[in-house]
């Protein structure tokens, strides 16, 4: 072999090489997203004529360490006292927090859910409803999933969400709260911040001051509206405008995370 093709050879596995590391890191990369609890189909456009509720899931990939995922927690921000985050960059790093505003700034009407009839995973799924009486989430309780090598579905709609024309949203990403309950405690076994407790595992945004607080933005999911640019343009004054996040405030999420039966609260116990 000459010296050129001896070269080109050790080229050649250097490629080889290099690739065999981006695939291990993608697939490793691949492998934390989906342990994640996330929702299955977890963007939208806009509401239109063409478009109306989306069929999405709650996926819930483990338990808490050893401990199977007895139930279940998901509901969406409240737009009456949600937080509203914006955004140049599409990972809200960083982003603000505009003093005043609301979710109805930049949404015309809120969000709701529907539940989907099903025992696959669970035997008893109640609303959880806003003090309005509009449905934007559910606990769910009475089955169990594996701590590991199963996968859970809760299956639901999202009804559709328009932009407000006069907003400067590209899109809104609502963050909803979630919690996969795996041991019946007190106050005293649950610790959002502690992401090895086996008794509950949080889904939910960090920093809003609640004992249900994750311990970073990586924890909580997410449900994505995307501004339909040629129906709903910009205002000239926007210029290429800002992504919006939207985000449940400590009142609503300590109100909404408690599961409660006829009105007496079963978890955490008080």
């Amino acid at each position: 072999m000459n010296v050129t093709n001896t070269k080109i050879k050790k080229v050649h596995q250097r490629n080889l090489l290099s690739i065999s590391i981006a695939s291990a890191v993608l697939l490793m990369t691949i492998g934390q997203v989906q342990a994640h609890t996330r929702l299955t189909v977890s963007s939208t456009p806009e509401s239109s004529s063409a478009h109306g509720s989306t069929s999405t899931e709650v996926n819930i990939p483990h338990g808490c360490a050893t401990n199977p995922v007895i139930g279940n927690v998901f509901f969406l921000p409240d737009t009456a006292d949600a937080i509203v985050h914006t955004s140049t960059a599409s990972n809200f790093d960083p982003f603000d927090a505009p003093e005043g505003a609301t979710a109805l700034d930049h949404m015309v009407n809120p969000a709701f859910i529907r539940l989907v009839k099903s025992n696959d995973v669970f035997e008893t799924t109640e609303f959880i409803k806003d003090p309005l009486g509009n449905p934007i989430g559910f606990w769910s309780a009475g089955g169990e999933i594996p701590a590991s090598n199963w996968i859970g579905r809760v299956p639901m709609t999202i009804t559709a969400v328009a932009i407000q024309p006069t907003s400067c949203a590209t899109s809104i990403r609502l963050v909803p709260a979630i919690a996969n309950i795996c041991v019946v405690t007190g106050v005293d076994g649950i610790d959002g911040s502690d992401s090895d407790n086996v008794n509950v595992d949080f889904w939910t945004a960090p920093d809003i001051g609640t004992i249900y607080d994750a311990p970073s933005w990586s924890y909580p999911a997410s449900y994505t509206i995307t501004r339909d640019l040629e129906n709903n343009p910009l205002p000239a004054s926007c210029g290429d405008g800002f992504a919006v996040r939207i985000v449940p405030s400590a009142a609503q999420v300590n109100r909404d995370m408690p599961v409660k039966v006829n009105g007496e609260q079963i978890w955490p116990i008080p």
